[in-house]
């Protein structure tokens, strides 16, 4: 047991100790209070659990797993992105060539890719 744990202890038993003097009237009052003080905790005991010290012990033990999925997750977002970029770039480009007045083969034609080197430069 811990020196808070302790001195909690001494505490309540002196509390204890001193209660018996009081009135019927205090006592409801206390009472009445200490529910509402054990309400209020168990309400905020989630909250109470994710910010003492000690339930972070098993945060070392996951660091190696919570890292590693977290890489994963940015490069599937990469991913995923760079594919959407690319199959709008092909889209545009394939947009293109059927919107053009040109038929397709002419672009496969070396000679007209010659023409279009040439052609750009003069």
């Amino acid at each position: 047991m811990n020196p808070q744990q302790q001195f909690g202890r001494r505490v309540a038993h002196l509390l204890s100790e001193g209660s018996a003097q009081l009135d019927n009237a205090v006592l409801a009052r206390l009472r009445q209070g200490r529910q509402q003080a054990v309400a209020a905790r168990r309400r905020g005991a989630l909250v109470d659990w994710l910010a003492a010290p000690r339930s972070w012990q098993l945060l070392p033990a996951l660091r190696p797993a919570l890292t590693a999925a977290l890489v994963l997750a940015v490069f599937l977002a990469g991913d995923y992105v760079n594919s959407e970029r690319t199959l709008a770039r092909q889209g545009e480009v394939e947009t293109a060539l059927l919107a053009d007045d040109l038929p397709i083969d002419a672009y496969l034609d070396q000679g007209f890719r010659a023409w279009l080197q040439s052609d750009s430069r003069s």
